[in-house]
């Protein structure tokens, strides 16, 4: 069963850069080994999560599991890492799945230091 989107849209929606894509509007597919699909879509300057399948989405994406999905999404999981890994491939528009990645991806710097004994 599909988590729920209206919790995980909220929880994006303060880190929504409206402006960010090339275009206007754009559909992605997420498409799961493990997990019901579901789209976003991005409609002028919002954006909406869609359980399901959208007949023509701008891209496809076929990624492992939603964590894999959510950590890519909120920029919790280096998205060059896990591509290179097999964790999620992209079909459609590329540059616009190199793009989501950063769709919603915090612009607060933040440091973080490994101590090691």
């Amino acid at each position: 069963m599909i988590e729920d989107l209206g919790a995980r849209e909220k929880r994006l929606a303060p880190h929504f850069k409206p402006d960010f894509l090339p275009r206007e509007e754009a559909v992605f597919q997420f498409d799961f080994d493990v997990g019901e699909p579901f789209y976003l879509d991005v409609h002028d300057h919002s954006f909406s999560l869609v359980a399901g399948e959208h007949p023509e989405p701008t891209v496809r994406l076929q990624i492992a599991d939603h964590d894999t999905c959510w950590g890519l999404l909120e920029g919790h999981i280096d998205g060059m890492q896990a591509f290179m890994e097999g964790r999620y491939r992209a079909d459609g528009n590329i540059v616009l799945s190199q793009l989501l990645l950063y769709l919603f991806k915090s612009t607060d710097p933040t440091i973080a230091y490994e101590i090691q004994y």
